[in-house]
């Protein structure tokens, strides 16, 4: 099975082209010039986190929408046009998501339970005290 990767660039270029949004615009959106935007999306410099969140925004899209939804590789390659390593993100289905979520909040309960606890035993220990 070939694994099929995109790049992070690609998904934007998708994105934009299903707004109708020319290069011209995002870019003037974002302050940076038409160039500059056309390099990022080619991949031939790199895109910062700050850089993708001003893209998202836009675009008027979610940042997660530049991160393949069907589990595939999403790739920044730098490798061939700038030397620098392939950073590759591995996105997480909204199932795992999901799992991530109920585990945060069991582990939410658990703590107020034993903050509930130790409250519990303070008013004890206050109470015994006012008796002696």
């Amino acid at each position: 099975m070939e694994v099929e990767n995109i790049t992070i660039g690609e998904r934007v270029k998708k994105y934009r082209l299903t707004k109708n949004f020319s290069q011209q615009y995002v870019a003037q959106k974002i302050g940076i010039t038409q160039k500059a935007y056309s390099k990022l999306e080619n991949n031939e410099i790199k895109m910062g986190v700050d850089t993708l969140i001003r893209i998202a925004e836009a675009l008027e899209t979610p940042i997660s929408n530049f991160f393949d939804e069907s589990n595939k590789p999403v790739v920044n390659d730098f490798s061939s046009r700038t030397g620098g390593d392939n950073i590759i993100y591995k996105t997480i289905q909204s199932e795992e998501i999901e799992k991530m979520y109920k585990k945060i909040l069991e582990a939410k309960d658990e703590v107020i339970n034993a903050k509930e606890n130790e409250i519990l035993a303070l008013k004890s220990i206050i109470a015994l005290k006012k008796k002696s």
